[in-house]
Order: structure tokens, then sequence, then C-alpha cells
């Protein structure tokens, strides 16, 4: 064996030619697996310290959406709020528009349960506003958790791919909510950038 590049004598150990500092073919070999195992020791710590999400099976989400009329969605924000600071520890979290949907959304309910045809029209109007409200902080929620998820797989992989894989539809975002960010959530589990909260 000889220095590629003086042609010196080597020893098969050498990982750099003593004469000349060019790294052997040997050197060259070392140092990728010595990358690989590094590359691996990091992934392994990335996926012992991952945020833990609760991952719900998805029938399960929809009958629960289906069978409470909607009141999962305001229930699935409020229990998800600390594992959401969690993937954004440096920015925070809109707590005050979950507040203001689980309010929006009790009050519409109550306003609802004692609806008759005397009812005035300003209970009419604090029912509609209380509709809007929901609306808006349910689409506002939506947005924010997708943008918090996106954030946190940019860690793991290209944001191109990020985009095309987290919650891409905006439209199902609007129209699904939670029953959406949940089926996203559990997506994020199977690829190992979130762990399964037990």
């Amino acid at each position: 064996m000889n220095c590629q590049s003086c042609g010196a004598p080597l020893n098969p150990n050498d990982e750099v030619c003593e004469y000349c500092g060019t790294m052997t073919h040997y050197g060259i070999t070392m140092l990728q697996e010595r990358k690989s195992l590094e590359q691996e020791e990091s992934h392994r710590h990335a996926l012992e310290n991952l945020p833990k999400f609760k991952h719900v099976p998805m029938p399960f989400v929809i009958a629960m959406y289906i069978l409470t009329l909607g009141c999962y969605s305001p229930y699935w924000y409020a229990t998800r709020i600390m594992p959401l600071k969690s993937l954004i520890p440096d920015k925070k979290f809109p707590v005050w528009v979950v507040i203001v949907f689980v309010l929006a959304w009790g009050l519409v309910i109550l306003l609802q349960s004692n609806e008759d045809e005397n009812t005035s029209e300003l209970v009419q109007m604090a029912n509609n506003a209380a509709v809007w409200g929901a609306i808006l902080a349910s689409v506002y929620l939506a947005f924010s958790v997708r943008k918090i998820l996106q954030e946190h797989a940019a860690k793991f992989m290209q944001a191109d791919i990020v985009v095309e894989s987290i919650a891409p539809s905006g439209v199902k975002l609007v129209l699904f909510g939670a029953v959406y960010l949940q089926s996203c959530v559990n997506k994020m589990i199977r690829m190992k950038i979130l762990a399964p909260k037990i």
C-alpha cells in the first residue's frame, strides 16, 4: 500500500499518510463509519427526547366528533395545550384563543338548548355572535396548530416535504379542524417525529 498522493509506503491501519498528510482509503472509510455512528447516536437521542403526543385511533375521533355534535373539537384543543407548547418552547401558544373557542362553543350549546319561539332578538344576536366566535377561533387554532406541527416536522425533514405531508389541505383544516389535526399527529407518530403519550 502506497499513498495515492506522494507514493510513500503505508501501514494497513494508517488513516493519514505520515509524510504528506493525505487521507488514505482506510482513513476515508473510518471517517464515514464515525459519521454514520454519530448520526445514528444523534437520531437515537432525538427519538428518546421527542415530545409526547396522544395517539388516538381515527374511528374513535370521528365517532366522538359526531356523538358530541362537534364538542370534541374544543375539548381536543383544550387538552393539547401542553403538548403543543412543548413543541414551541420559545414561542407563545395562543391559549386565549382556546379559551374563547371553549366559551363560545359552550354559549352556543347553552343558547340552543334554551331556544324556543319566544326567544328574544338579543338572545338570537348573542347566539349568532357565539357561533361566529367559535368558527373564527376554530379556524385560527387549526392554522396555528398546523404551523406548530410543520415547524416541528421541519427539524426532521426538508421544508418542501413538510408542506406536502403535514396537514397540506387548508380546506380539510377549515372543515374538520381537530379531527384532521389528530390524523396528522397520528401520522407524525408513525413517522417517529413525535412520541406516543402512554
